[in-house]
């Protein structure tokens, strides 16, 4: 599994158990919700909601492209839409299969390689574009639109800032806008999302300064003293990957004030021309 696949079906599983989280997205944070990691299941709901809000009148069928734990598609499946999703994750196709209970086809590969014939008038991308090369992702959504059909994106993108952003992932927003372009995609919606998803990072930082390092530095510690000579062994052999991983997530600046920063989340609404 990929590094990218194994975090996100970690992040679920630990999120799950601590959080009562049921999806993956990042929360969308409405005024007056308390930013506390108790709350993230709340945000990440109103993120859902706000999403199911931007799909068109008229819209009956719906491929959820990479539908993590499957909560959304359940919502979705809920509100009368027939639903088919796509999931590479084979932890979270399993989850997925639970909580859908046969209601819905799971195509579990890439997007790209998804072999069907069915057709949708809405193709959805919601924290997935991010992992799909541009190009490839709108040929193939396109061969898989009913004619005026829709596609929808909610997700990451990178915008030009001074310095090295802390947080990863995303295309770059100016390069998305000119790929896109050059589809017959006609533009209906654009929502900038960053001011209510930032809140998140800071609660993800939160945890990892407060809960994730203290657990890490211990571990270290306690391995340290049993075994000395392994620990030397380990700390010197993968120093560099170590020196990464504590600057990536225990430097404080993976912060909503960052994010705002280097980062623009937006959905995005595209008709078929």
């Amino acid at each position: 599994m990929p590094s990218s696949e194994f975090g996100l079906a970690m992040g679920f599983l630990i999120g799950h158990y601590f959080l009562n989280m049921q999806d993956l997205h990042y929360g969308y944070w409405p005024q007056g919700l308390a930013v506390e990691p108790r709350n993230l299941y709340q945000a990440q709901a109103h993120y859902t909601e706000f999403l199911m809000e931007h799909i068109p009148a008229g819209v009956h069928s719906i491929l959820d492209v990479g539908c993590g734990a499957g909560n959304t598609a359940r919502k979705l499946l809920d509100r009368g839409y027939q639903v088919d999703c796509v999931s590479p994750n084979g932890v979270l196709s399993g989850v997925a299969r639970a909580v859908l209970t046969g209601r819905a086809t799971i195509f579990e590969s890439r997007f790209q390689d998804v072999q069907t014939d069915r057709r949708y008038d809405l193709i959805l991308f919601s924290e997935s574009l991010l992992f799909i090369p541009l190009e490839e992702a709108f040929t193939k959504a396109l061969a898989l639109l009913n004619p005026g059909g829709h596609i929808l994106i909610t997700d990451i993108f990178r915008v030009p800032a001074e310095g090295k952003s802390p947080i990863g992932g995303g295309h770059e927003l100016p390069r998305f806008r000119e790929t896109i372009a050059r589809f017959p995609l006609q533009p209906v919606t654009d929502r900038d999302m960053t001011d209510g998803i930032a809140p998140t990072f800071d609660v993800l930082d939160g945890a990892y300064r407060e809960a994730i390092e203290p657990a890490y530095r211990l571990i270290l510690a306690r391995l340290t003293l049993k075994y000395p000579w392994v620990m030397r062994l380990v700390r010197w052999k993968f120093r560099k990957s170590m020196r990464r991983y504590e600057d990536k997530h225990f430097s404080g600046r993976r912060n909503g004030a960052n994010f705002k920063k280097y980062k623009s989340y937006r959905l995005l609404l595209y008709r078929r021309a």
